[in-house]
């Protein structure tokens, strides 16, 4: 990733004397849940638990929807397997660790 583009999604400022812009995406976000919270307040408490019912759970639902996606793909099983099982010839050599070490620049 170029310097000017990981500076652009990291939402960077040339330094801490300068602000930087809003983030309108981050903004309309913010919006988004302020007024979500809003009607989940105006219907009253029959309806907010309703939708801290459907909350509480749908993420739950969504990581169950995504382990059986990731678990079909191609190479998955193989991947899993590595994971439990390492191969400790590979681990035990130095070359990998220093190769992995941050540089101070």
């Amino acid at each position: 990733m170029s310097f000017s583009l990981r500076r652009r999604v990291l939402g960077m400022s040339a330094g801490i004397e300068e602000l930087g812009s809003v983030r309108w995406e981050l903004a309309l976000c913010l919006l988004a849940c302020w007024v979500f919270c809003y009607f989940c307040i105006w219907k009253g408490v029959r309806s907010s638990g309703k939708v801290a019912c459907f909350t509480a759970t749908f993420p739950y639902v969504m990581l169950v929807v995504l382990l059986i996606r990731r678990l079909t793909l191609p190479g998955a099983w193989e991947g899993i397997y590595f994971y439990l099982y390492p191969d400790m010839k590979r681990l035990a050599n130095l070359e990998v660790v220093y190769q992995n070490i941050p540089s101070e620049k």
